[in-house]
């Protein structure tokens, strides 16, 4: 089972930490008091295994996800690429698209080099989620994608 959550939230303000603590808040409300670790990379984990969790946030919005599955999730606003950075990364037809899957991936195998890495969308394992039509956002599994459910969590701060 996989529960990602949405959150409106100010975008004037630094949003460092933000996501932590809005995983941290929906783990109590699920019953786990478990303190959230920090990987070497700056994934937010469960030492304990019995959740995984990820996080992101763009713009206007944070998405968390908590599942009983490994999950990676990545939110972005669209606004233009650096020129630099698409033909560094090989960025083709939906660079945005590609970007996103890159990022989620990232944080899903909480390896960096994975965004120099081309991600072919596979339905079973990656799922778009609908936020605003000006984002794109997606959550990746290194397997089949479980029962997702997506709720609004109002706003956030």
């Amino acid at each position: 089972m996989i529960t990602c959550t949405i959150f409106k939230i100010n975008e004037e303000v630094n949003h460092s930490g933000l996501g932590r603590a809005a995983l941290s808040r929906l783990l109590k409300k699920m019953g786990i008091e478990e303190k959230l670790a920090i990987s070497t990379q700056g994934k937010p984990y469960l030492p304990s295994n019995r959740k995984y969790v990820s996080s992101s946030h763009s713009g206007k919005y944070l998405v968390c996800a908590i599942s009983d599955q490994p999950i990676g999730i990545d939110i972005e606003k669209i606004r233009e690429l650096h020129p630099g950075i698409v033909a560094r990364l090989q960025l083709s037809d939906n660079p945005f698209e590609q970007w996103t899957l890159r990022e989620a991936m990232t944080k899903l195998t909480d390896n960096p080099l994975t965004m120099f890495e081309e991600v072919l969308f596979d339905p079973n394992s990656m799922q778009m989620i609908d936020v605003d039509p000006g984002y794109v956002c997606v959550i990746v599994s290194d397997r089949k994608l479980e029962s997702l459910t997506v709720e609004k969590g109002g706003y956030y701060e």
